[in-house]
């Protein structure tokens, strides 16, 4: 009996000393990193008896060039806690205040486990309406500015968005094991500087509850948020916000579907304004067959005769263009005569055959051009800052060969060796021809400019939170050879001449307030039957010709011929800039 009796107490002995250092283990060894996955106890703890709304994500924000805020802007909301539901507080006066029903805000607690913001607010908060809730004194109901969600930004594919990783922040932060909500950037600007715009902690609203979800601690909600003088950093970045809602309501209303338009100031060689279409679909955005993250202004795609700008200035500063030899454009791109009338253009002369865009011209141009040099479009697309990656790449810190743009495509000219298969479609940018619009639109700004082609840079500089400088991109050249003066003046007058000529392919422009150089491009990128029912259409340009200020690429891709949603762009970008100018230039 007595050794059954020492049996039990030992049992009860060891699992006692096991409980008490269990508890020890929890409560003072291992707080904050307890168990395989180091979960910090503590923290967990004080998560579960916390309400938190994040008013900011404490990533860097982004700037334009004027400093005004282009990543998840800040508007005044009302903050509900959910505890509001099941006490009596003076619902009637925030419905009075803010316009929304007393029965649809007691509908939107419904379901409610954590802090929401009210919906059905038609007009914007105004600062007094905002002091008038605060003065109610009600604990779990607050008004003041919050981040907004980034699905409703100005250029959302150059900016990019910035969503919660679990295994990134693992991969991050290995010796913090125990997850705490972090953003990370998965494209646009937003990915390319995470280093610089990673998060240092979130801004939240606070209160601490008892087991049954009721304020504690004199029903105080309280803001927290990180102390740090320098961070989060800004990006400076070259973007115009005025330009980039105009060009953004220029595609709009042009209806563009499927494509991009980018905006360059020439004489700083600055992207200015980026869009690609279409628009995220957030609701299934990364999915299998989902491409609406993809930024179509990075992209390479077939540039049609928007490429015989390239072959034109190559004919011109290699001297195989005669004075006054003619060209029999009533021939198609392999000699033979065309069999619809209504192509065929008669007899014209090298810079008439670049206003109607003549393709046995550019065959036969071409063909001489690579037999001098197979290399030939790629040396002069270099000499015009079409050759690219464009956009701007150097070295940061330990990276050297840090780029601004994420996954900015690379122009192709030929694939494969048996060129001669191929010399005539590559002369009118067709084949393997594949460049950006970024590219493009460089490519004319460097003509209207002159001398050596330059980087496009989007970002000028990273900035403290105090507003001082940590880092500043200086301006760089894309490549050091260049075309000869006169021979980018010819190139010039060409380009003009597409819109003044009255059979020019850009002669809709003319009337346009500004005057517009430019060149027209259609690619075929679907034949049915032998009847094309898809391409990509194009222009790009500068302008005003005289003074040029503004450099640009429009492209409509994969659409049918009688789509007009590229001119229609143009059109409205350059009336829109223009009138914007008359009010805002001093």
């Amino acid at each position: 009996m007595q050794r059954r009796i020492k049996a039990i107490l030992i049992i009860f002995s060891l699992l006692f000393t096991l409980i008490a250092y269990r508890c020890l283990d929890i409560g003072v060894l291992h707080q904050k990193n307890f168990g395989p996955q180091k979960v910090n106890l503590i923290e967990r703890s004080v998560a579960q008896r916390t309400f938190q709304f994040r008013i900011d994500n404490g990533r860097g924000k982004i700037l334009d060039r004027n400093g005004k805020l282009l990543s998840a802007q800040y508007t005044p909301k009302v903050i509900l806690f959910p505890f509001l539901k099941s006490i009596d507080w003076p619902i009637e006066k925030l419905s009075s205040i803010t316009g929304v029903p007393v029965a649809s805000i007691k509908n939107q607690f419904n379901g409610k486990k954590e802090p929401f913001t009210l919906d059905g607010i038609k007009t914007p908060l105004s600062s007094e309406k905002i002091d008038e809730i605060n003065n109610l004194h009600v604990s779990g109901l607050i008004s003041m500015l919050s981040q907004d969600k980034d699905d409703q930004q100005l250029a959302e594919h150059l900016i990019g968005i910035a969503r919660e990783n679990k295994e990134q922040y693992e991969k991050q932060y290995e010796s913090d094991r125990d997850y705490k909500p972090k953003e990370f950037g998965v494209i646009g600007l937003e990915a390319q500087f995470e280093d610089f715009l990673k998060s240092d902690g979130t801004s939240n609203l606070m209160l601490h509850v008892d087991n049954l979800g009721k304020p504690m601690f004199g029903n105080e909600v309280k803001y927290a948020k990180p102390s740090n003088p320098f961070y989060p950093v800004s990006l400076s970045t070259t973007i115009d916000k005025d330009l980039q809602q105009i060009l953004e309501q220029s595609v709009n209303q042009a209806k563009l579907q499927k494509g991009a338009a980018v905006l360059i100031d020439i004489k700083t060689n600055k992207l200015l304004a980026m869009v690609s279409r279409p628009t995220m679909n957030f609701k299934k955005l990364f999915s299998k067959n989902d491409n609406t993250a993809t930024n179509y202004a990075l992209l390479a795609s077939t540039p049609g005769s928007v490429f015989k700008t390239v072959v034109a200035a190559a004919a011109i500063d290699q001297g195989i263009v005669k004075g006054n030899q003619l060209f029999n454009c009533n021939n198609n791109l392999v000699g033979k005569y065309e069999d619809e009338e209504k192509k065929r253009k008669g007899n014209l002369t090298f810079q008439q055959s670049f206003y109607e865009s003549c393709n046995y011209t550019f065959g036969q141009l071409g063909k001489q051009l690579t037999l001098k040099n197979k290399d030939m479009f790629q040396t002069y697309a270099k000499k015009l800052g079409l050759d690219g990656p464009v956009g701007w790449t150097g070295s940061v810190y330990h990276e050297a060969n840090f780029s601004q743009f994420q996954n900015e495509g690379k122009p192709t000219y030929f694939v494969g060796n048996n060129l001669s298969d191929k010399l005539l479609n590559t002369s009118i940018g067709q084949q393997d021809v594949k460049v950006s619009p970024l590219a493009i639109a460089n490519m004319m700004a460097t003509i209207a400019r002159g001398g050596s082609p330059k980087q496009v840079k989007v970002v000028d500089s990273v900035l403290y939170k105090n507003g001082t400088e940590m880092f500043n991109f200086p301006d760089q050249t894309l490549a050091d050879d260049y075309l000869a003066p006169d021979s980018m003046q010819q190139i010039r007058e060409l380009l003009r001449g597409v819109v003044t000529d009255a059979k020019g392919t850009g002669n809709r422009y003319t009337s346009l307030p500004f005057t517009l150089a430019g060149k027209s491009g259609t690619a075929e990128t679907k034949v049915v039957d032998g009847k094309i029912v898809e391409q990509n259409k194009w222009f790009a340009g500068y302008f005003p010709y005289d003074k040029p200020r503004y450099a640009f690429a429009v492209v409509s891709l994969n659409v049918p011929n009688e789509v007009t949603s590229t001119s229609d762009t143009v059109t409205n970008l350059i009336k829109s800039i223009y009138n914007f100018d008359k009010t805002h230039t001093k």
